[in-house]
């Protein structure tokens, strides 16, 4: 029997639309999962760490993003540990209350208070909480110098921090498992006086450790830990350490048996370059699954 239609209209017709052709599978082939990783990142050097991780769970990183991933998804560095390093007060805070070896600071809107402590702590560094690569950040070499910053300045959006004059600094990318990748910043040879008391992009240069300019120090083992620890202070799975250290001979030429260090700040999106972009596609399946365990 026919089937009648009733009332029934002409109707426009959609054409089917041509099939495009499937986007190629970019595969992480020494770690086969079910699914890619999500990235939550606004860094242009993150972009080529989508869609190349394979994980065997859905899984989310956040990579200086706070946005609340989907209910069901893994996440490697929550909402909460990305603020915790995003704040130099609330970083300083969280080294504080977990015994992390950190410069001396001071948070506080008293004036006087700041003033007095500043003056005790001579060099010191006055970072704004909220600022990143080295933005908002200013040397006092004097009482004066932070006397003529200061004015018309919220100190709430401060923090002090003693200047601790190491001749080294390091970056240490480290999980929970330890350190993973590292380099030395080490200052360019034309970088003017006044702007040798810091080290960013501008005005660096990025060391390896098969460099013997590298200089591993001594304690380098205990500087790894220490760099795990601010990260498990935070809150992070993954994060890029930012170390001071003490020069390998003391002032009379003689090898330290151990350098002191400070640790500066744990960052939760550092830039990447191409071999720290390839060192995090080999660590994210091994951190998935030591989260899973």
């Amino acid at each position: 029997m026919a089937t009648i239609i009733k009332n029934s209209q002409p109707r426009n017709i959609r054409r089917a639309r041509p099939v495009r052709p499937a986007r190629p599978v970019l595969v992480n082939r020494n770690n086969r999962g079910r699914y890619f990783l999500s990235l939550r990142s606004r860094h242009p050097s993150h972009r080529p760490l989508r869609r190349s991780v394979r994980v065997p769970v859905r899984t989310v990183l956040n990579l200086g993003s706070t946005t609340r991933p989907r209910e069901g998804y893994l996440v490697l560095n929550s909402e909460e540990a990305v603020r915790n390093s995003a704040s130099k007060v609330r970083m300083k805070n969280c080294f504080a209350r977990n015994n992390v070896s950190t410069a001396n600071y001071i948070h506080s809107a008293d004036i006087n208070e700041v003033r007095d402590w500043v003056r005790n702590n001579l060099p010191v560094v006055s970072k704004s909480e909220f600022g990143s690569r080295g933005r908002g950040n200013k040397k006092h070499n004097t009482i004066e110098e932070f006397n003529a910053w200061v004015q018309n300045k919220n100190l709430r959006n401060y923090i002090f921090e003693n200047y601790k004059n190491f001749n080294r600094e390091y970056r240490l990318h480290v999980t929970p498992l330890g350190c993973f990748y590292s380099c030395r910043k080490m200052i360019r040879r034309e970088t003017p006086e006044n702007q040798r008391w810091f080290r960013n992009d501008n005005n660096c240069v990025w060391i390896l450790p098969e460099n013997p300019q590298f200089e591993r120090p001594v304690n380098w083992h205990e500087i790894e830990q220490g760099c795990v620890q601010a990260l498990l202070a935070v809150g992070l799975d993954v994060g890029a350490c930012d170390v001071r250290v003490q020069s390998a001979v003391d002032a009379e030429g003689n090898r330290r048996q151990r350098c002191d260090f400070a640790i500066i700040e744990i960052n939760s999106a550092p830039s990447f370059g191409q071999i720290t972009l390839e060192k995090y596609r080999e660590m994210l399946p091994e951190l998935v699954n030591h989260k899973l365990q």
